[in-house]
């Protein structure tokens, strides 16, 4: 009864919840109480609003019923309400036409619902042939072969022949349902007939574009023509978003030849919505061309460079699936000429210069907009740049701009965000400079830094750390840092420093990390009897209960008891390991490579001379060895060289240069040769950790990566004053050469005794006011200098 109430709002509820039940009763409860209801409600002597829900009503019970008793009770209703005079009840009809056919079976379909629906294609109402097409479209997976080759084949052509005439909403319609059509009749059609399809679908790309170009400049706009401006823009719209269905129709293969300029078309439109769409499926077009891909570089490239933010919005969150379709497309390009930074794939990488500074200047216009969590998701995807570009690429073009992102961003998600993807940039680069400076960069931005913000950041980037990289990493580069956050002024960054170090305690492994564990304890014994700030009291408090819940890993007992996490980081370890290996392998095979070039240079210039000099060119240059020989031979050159680096810089400038006057015609290759690998020697001569050979996989402490930065590249990074780097380097004393199998007292002796030691070492190249610095110390710094 609640059904007919004349409010339409109060019968429309009750019908939507007569139909959301219908599924869980049971069929004899149908029969006897619903369907009648639906019949009696079905005539046409009932209003339109009781048709309408009869139309429902029958659409949703016809699931529940056997065939006969649907062809017998039910058919001949849904046939009357296809004829109604009532545009809205035929269109309601149609739409539940799936589900009675599905009821019905194939054969009964063919015979009652197929008439109906070709009949209802025809009709004169836009609102009947859009619910005749959907039913189509619904049903293509019921009907067998034959009936879609002899009956929906053609009356979907002849559908789309009078949408294209119509001047009505049935061509953006026809669009819209296009490519379930063609993914659906691929099996049916013939050549003939997809070559038409195709062609239609060109036309559905550039309808209103093509118009345009042809017609004269168009008079004042009135609302006629802005309605028909936004039906061809939806047909576009449309007809871009079942572009990756029609890339499966057509074949990768014919995609240059019969939809490249339909994808050109779609990408340069003139209205942003459907710029945006096909922005948003490029990535399916992407995996679906396979090695055809690089066609659609470009239109990449165009869509990166899109000055709308809602085209971004499409492209972005789907960057790393479409780089990396990129790079398997074109036979691994990229990713090969990441893996061998000196092959001869180099030419393939300027190639996507381009592409480098697209994605550049899409993160620009994301950045300058107000949407930070747009910006949030491009510093999230850029990390997959470590898989398509080469480390000197990403080393060069992308990390600056990571490092102002993570300093001068305005939100704290897309900071964190920065930082992550650098720690994932540090961890795949191929070049052993560029991680250590890396490093060096990040500890001095963020755990050095004058803003508190910043440090309180340092910690999020430790974590990270802790999660991409191996435990021996982060204790050899980052351990030290963190803990000296305990001595910060501002609370918030020590309170913050509390909740990572429950953490810490994980990443140490008895006995080779006793004195991190002693460093450990120390900051937690400091928090907790000199903290003065109650939030940060409280939070120390915490993190004690939690660090002796934490049982310290041993050597001897890791494999029984935490199997798991070991095995992880161990394949973290091996992997950075292989890379400087790697690393090393491609300088060698460089060097190789670059030795047999020159050899062939020189044949080549020595059989040149021999043409065009002869036999005078032969007895010059003999002449020329006789009267060099006797004045310069090779071991008073060495000699001269290494007794001029005795010698103070003024003295050994004017040694060269008159020894240079001196020798005249002595080869000047000689000299370049010998002076470099000497030179290089006495440099490396006062400390052993640097002999060791260039293969060894070792890992370089953090107070030695910002000598070798600072020497090497003279950058103004480091790791902290001279007074600091003396206090961090006592307090590691014991680890250098202090026994602990004495006594506390012997112990504290030598720990003190070896400060001294590391105070003075320290200091050679400067000692401080009031002391003296040993000769030996300073003949070692001349020689080196």
């Amino acid at each position: 009864m609640s059904l007919e109430v004349k409010d339409p709002v109060v019968s429309n509820a009750w019908l939507e919840t007569l139909l959301s039940v219908c599924g869980c009763l049971p069929k004899d409860v149908i029969k006897r109480e619903i369907l009648g209801i639906a019949v009696a409600k079905g005539q046409l002597s009932q209003s339109v609003q009781s048709r309408l829900a009869s139309c429902k009503i029958l659409g949703r019970v016809a699931t529940k019923f056997e065939p006969y008793i649907i062809k017998k009770e039910i058919l001949p209703l849904v046939t009357a309400l296809c004829q109604d005079i009532d545009y809205e009840v035929r269109g309601c009809m149609c739409r539940q036409l799936d589900s009675v056919a599905r009821a019905l079976g194939l054969e009964n379909t063919k015979s009652a619902i197929l008439p109906e629906l070709v009949e209802l294609a025809n009709d004169e109402e836009c609102f009947v042939r859009h619910a005749a097409l959907d039913a189509v479209v619904n049903l293509l997976n019921l009907l067998d072969d034959d009936t879609c080759t002899q009956t929906i084949v053609p009356l979907v052509c002849k559908f789309c022949e009078r949408s294209m005439e119509a001047d009505d909403t049935t061509l953006p319609h026809v669009a819209e349902q296009f490519g379930r059509l063609c993914h659906g009749l691929s099996v049916n059609v013939d050549e003939q007939q997809q070559a038409w399809l195709l062609e239609f679908y060109t036309q559905l790309c550039i309808q209103g574009r093509m118009r345009d170009a042809q017609s004269p400049p168009p008079p004042p706009r009135t609302p006629s023509s802005i309605c028909d401006e936004d039906r061809c823009a939806e047909c576009r719209r449309n007809a871009a978003y079942n572009f990756p269905a029609m890339v499966l129709f057509a074949g990768p293969k014919n995609f240059k030849v019969e939809l490249y300029n339909c994808f050109v078309s779609l990408c340069e439109d003139p209205h942003y919505i459907v710029r945006r769409t096909i922005a948003c499926g490029f990535h399916e077009v992407a995996k679906l061309l396979g090695s055809h891909v690089q066609l659609i570089q470009q239109e990449l490239v165009t869509l990166l460079n899109d000055n709308y933010i809602q085209v971004l919005e499409g492209i972005v969150p789907h960057l790393p699936e479409t780089l990396e379709s990129l790079v398997k497309g074109v036979g691994g390009g990229l990713s090969e000429a990441r893996t061998m930074l000196y092959s001869t794939n180099r030419h393939q990488i300027s190639n996507h210069a381009d592409l480098v500074q697209s994605l550049l200047t899409c993160e620009y216009l994301v950045a300058a907009c107000s949407q930070w969590r747009l910006h949030l998701t491009m510093m999230q995807r850029l990390a997959c740049v470590v898989r398509v570009f080469t480390s000197d690429q990403i080393y060069s073009k992308f990390v600056p701009v990571l490092f102002q992102r993570l300093t001068l961003a305005r939100v704290l998600p897309v900071k964190q965000a920065a930082g992550r993807t650098l720690c994932v940039i540090i961890r795949h680069n191929r070049r052993q400079e560029h991680r250590q400076e890396l490093i060096c960069r990040l500890i001095e931005a963020l755990c050095h830094s004058n803003k508190y913000q910043l440090r309180m950041l340092f910690v999020d980037v430790c974590c990270d750390v802790m999660e991409l990289f191996s435990r021996r990493f982060f204790k050899e580069y980052f351990f030290e840092f963190v803990l000296n956050l305990a001595h910060d002024p501002v609370a918030n960054v020590r309170l913050k420093l509390c909740s990572l170090l429950p953490r810490l305690k994980t990443q140490i492994k008895l006995p080779g990390d006793r004195q991190l564990l002693q460093q450990l304890e120390h900051c937690v014994r400091r928090l907790l009897s000199h903290e003065r700030d109650r939030d940060v009291a409280a939070a120390i408090r915490k993190s004690v209960f939690e660090l002796d819940k934490i049982q310290v890993a041993m050597e001897t007992l890791t494999q029984r008891m935490f199997m798991e996490e070991d095995l992880m980081d161990q394949k973290k370890e091996e992997e950075e390991k292989m890379l400087l290996e790697l690393e090393e392998r491609e300088k060698k095979e460089h060097e190789q490579t670059k030795g047999k070039n020159t050899e062939k240079g020189k044949g080549k210039g020595s059989k040149g001379q021999g043409r065009r000099g002869g036999d005078k060119s032969k007895e010059a240059k003999a002449a020329a060895a006789k009267e060099a020989s006797p004045t310069m031979p090779r071991s008073n050159s060495l000699s001269h060289v290494s007794s001029s680096n005795n010698l103070s810089p003024g003295q050994r400038g004017a040694h060269n240069r008159g020894h240079r006057t001196s020798v005249g015609k002595t080869n000047s290759s000689e000299l370049p040769s010998a002076s470099p690998k000497l030179s290089k020697h006495s440099l490396h001569s006062g400390s052993s950790e640097n002999m060791t050979s260039p293969g060894l996989t070792r890992i370089v402490s953090p107070h030695r990566i910002v000598s070798s930065v600072q020497d090497k590249k003279n950058r103004k990074y480091s790791l902290g004053s001279k007074e600091d780097r003396i206090k961090r380097t006592s307090s590691n004393s014991p680890v250098a050469g202090v026994s602990t199998s004495h006594s506390k007292k012997s112990s504290l002796k030598k720990s003190s005794h070896s400060l001294t030691n590391l105070a003075a070492s320290s200091s050679g190249h400067g000692s401080p006011k009031g002391g003296s610095t040993p000769t030996h110390t300073r003949k070692k710094g001349s020689q080196a200098r």
